[in-house]
This record gives C-alpha cells, structure tokens and sequence, in this order.
C-alpha cells in the first residue's frame, strides 16, 4: 500500500468516524453530510470524493454502527465473570451491550428505515454482513450446553427482539428494567430446562 493509499484509507476512516459519532450523538435527523465534513476535518470535495452520494455515506457508516454494537457485545462478554447461570450471564451480557448509545442509534436508524428505502438496504445488508459473527459470539456468551438445545436459536432470536423493545422502553423514560431482564432470563432457562415458568 502506497503513502497516498494509506492517506485515502485514513481519510475515508475519519469520514465515517464522524458520520457515526454524529449517528450517536445528534441522531439520524440532525446528522447531515455538511455536519459529518466539518467533523471530520476534511474539505467537500475529499468528501464527495470518497462518498459521492449521501447514501453511499449512510451505507457506510450504518455499517461501521453495526461493527461498533457486535464489539459491545464482545466487550461486555469479556467484562463479564463466568457465573453459576449461563442463561442469566447471556442475558445480562446482551442486556448490558444494548444500553450504550451506538445500539439507541442502530435502533432509530431502523426506525426511520421505514420510509427510507435506500437506508432499509444499508442496514439490511449490514446486518447480513453481521448476523454470522453476530450469533457466533452470543454462543459463545451462552456455551456449548445452551447452545445444543434444540429450542435455543428460537430463544435467542427472541431474546435480540426483548433487547431491542427494552431499547425503546428505555428511551421513552423506563429506566427500571432489571426486573424484566431477570424475568426473561427465568422464563428462558425454563423453556431451555422443558420446564416454562
């Protein structure tokens, strides 16, 4: 890779740096590429040269979003000890990941997808791109004996959409949730045990 190549990749890295940050933090109706280019610290045409459209930068940084929360998820996983319950540490674990900042955002972002078709093919495809590595680390958090229960993968599919509805709970100003995390993880651990509580 040549010094030149190596500026274009730092260049379009800050680029959509920025864009997430500001994805995060002002939110999908105040992020604009006016505002992403002054964050970045870059000229427009060194924007419009590595994202001649607004789509392909929203594609790009929707991307980057869906990387940053699959590491949350592995940060937490990490910062969480083994315990007696690898059902309650999972759920916690997933739980955790999906309180930051970058998660509220993917989620708004999906929201708005609604009517914004170019942005529903973004995050479609990012989360395809995701969605291996994505169930290959909550088996991990979960282990080999939860994992090879039969009714598992429906478990887990459902356990991403409670974390995406506490998501939106939260966001709306119900902040006491641990309650509802320990009564699914419960109620998970008895679908798994053959025993529903």
């Amino acid at each position: 890779m040549t010094q030149r190549d190596e500026q274009r990749r730092e260049t379009r890295a800050r680029i959509v740096a920025a864009a997430v940050r500001s994805l995060v933090d002002k939110g999908y109706a105040a992020t604009t590429a006016l505002g992403v280019q002054r964050d970045a610290g870059i000229s427009r045409g060194a924007l419009l040269h590595h994202f001649p459209t607004s789509e392909a930068l929203s594609a790009a940084a929707v991307a980057e979003l869906v990387e940053v929360n699959l590491q949350a998820v592995l940060d937490e996983s990490e910062r969480t000890p083994p315990g007696p319950d690898p059902v309650e540490r999972g759920i916690g674990v997933l739980y955790r990941a999906s309180r930051r900042p970058s998660f509220e955002a993917e989620l708004e972002l999906w929201a708005a997808a609604r009517a914004d078709e170019p942005l529903r093919d973004a995050l479609l495809a990012a989360e395809r791109v995701a969605l291996g590595r994505l169930h290959d680390v909550i088996d991990e958090i979960f282990g080999p004996d939860v994992c090879r229960h039969p009714r598992y993968r429906t478990m887990v599919t459902l356990t991403v959409q409670v974390m995406r509805g506490l998501t939106v709970s939260r966001s709306l100003g119900q902040e006491d949730q641990q309650r509802s995390v320990l009564e699914w993880a419960a109620l998970m651990r008895g679908v798994l045990d053959g025993t529903p509580r």
